[in-house]
């Protein structure tokens, strides 16, 4: 019978597997992966212990801590509010009005306590992530609708509202793609608290400016609420291991003047007398003497088998110490030391000139971004 095409006999069968058992296998296939790696030192391979540090889970900040940080930790408060305060402390020059306009401009800002009001502001903005001021104009339209800008007849009051104060789920969202205000909040849904009422509002969203901080990547929409995507995340957020670590250092130093001196004694069968019945209020009665003879004598009286000595605690090496974690936390923030802490920069011809310098062309670009437009309406 003829074999089909491409078919072979057994013999060629035969012949082929002995070729591929007998010859040597086949390469596995060699990937090339860049990094530092050294066989002899261990750099790089199993055993270099840096493989192995990753990044951490996130942690977002509560609310009800940024709040905590902000009325009771010195340098979590200042380092929301010193950011805030340099953004408005000159305030603004109107260029180009007339004279008799920019004196009305400026007394209106002044009724209005406006730059107040823009300095609270930007301080819920950099705490909570995002705030909101509420123009009282007078229009003779209520809050929930759109402010018809030709009919004001005058300006009552600024509000400024945190992100707390505004519900995200019960407000109304654009969803039209093709309005410029796609994806934004039409009208906010905002809890005022007078004194121990509660009252719910509906606001329009031209009667508001809003005020977001710095965005949250779009890659943690599953990990961080709704209300973080949509205003920003706390200024606090990513320096809180920095603060919490300064905070932990300068604490701790507080308890060493506590264990400054540490007075040994050393008493003879201590063990022994303290299995036996009535031991222990025989040790602390013994130990009550020797303190009383101390106050009395300026000196111990101890039995002769007995020994008392003092060990100091040691400071050596702790400001070096508590300076680099200042440093840290001052970098993260990107506020110099000579701003944050009040202190001169340390160190051969340290000036602290260069920090300064960067910090204002820092606050100078976040005037620009997330003040000038505010401003601009407003006035």
């Amino acid at each position: 019978m003829p074999r089909p095409k491409g078919s072979k006999n057994k013999a060629t069968l035969a012949r082929e597997s002995q070729v591929r058992t007998d010859a040597a296998p086949s390469p596995i296939p060699a990937f090339r992966l860049d990094g530092w790696a050294n066989t002899i030192t261990g750099l790089g391979q199993k055993q270099d212990k840096s493989k192995y540090t990753t990044f951490g889970d996130l942690n977002v900040i509560p609310d009800e801590d940024l709040g905590a940080i902000y009325m009771t930790d010195g340098l979590g408060g200042r380092i929301i509010d010193i950011v805030a305060d340099d953004m408005t402390r000159e305030w603004i020059d109107l260029e180009g009005a007339s004279e008799k306009d920019e004196e009305i401009i400026e007394d209106e800002m002044i009724r209005l306590s406006a730059e107040e009001k823009f300095n609270e502001a930007i301080k819920w903005q950099r705490l909570y992530g995002g705030s909101l001021l509420i123009i009282g104009a007078m229009d003779g339209q209520t809050p929930d609708k759109p402010l018809r800008e030709n009919r004001i007849k005058n300006i009552e009051y600024l509000k400024v509202v945190d992100r707390t104060q505004v519900e995200i789920a019960s407000s109304k969202w654009d969803l039209e793609p093709n309005s410029p205000n796609f994806g934004k909040i039409i009208l906010y849904h905002v809890n005022f608290y007078v004194g121990d009422q509660y009252m719910p509002m509906k606001i329009h969203h031209t009667r508001v400016i809003p005020f977001f901080n710095d965005p949250v990547p779009l890659k943690l929409r599953n990990v961080v609420t709704w209300d973080l995507r949509y205003w920003g995340m706390s200024s606090l957020q990513r320096i809180y291991e920095e603060l919490r670590d300064l905070g932990g250092i300068t604490q701790s130093t507080v308890n060493i003047p506590y264990e400054f001196i540490i007075g040994k004694y050393k008493i003879a069968r201590l063990a022994e007398i303290m299995s036996s019945p009535g031991g222990e209020k025989a040790i602390v009665n013994h130990m009550e003497i020797m303190n009383m003879s101390k106050s009395v004598l300026n000196s111990v009286m101890i039995d002769a088998e007995e020994d008392y000595s003092r060990d100091y605690a040691t400071l050596a090496g702790l400001p070096e110490l508590i300076d680099r974690f200042m440093l840290k936390l001052s970098g993260s923030t990107s506020i110099p030391v000579t701003r944050l802490f009040g202190r001169s920069p340390a160190g051969l011809n340290a000036t602290g000139e260069n920090d300064l310098r960067n910090y204002y062309d820092l606050i100078e670009a976040q005037q620009r971004n997330r003040l000038y437009g505010p401003l601009r309406r407003i006035v």
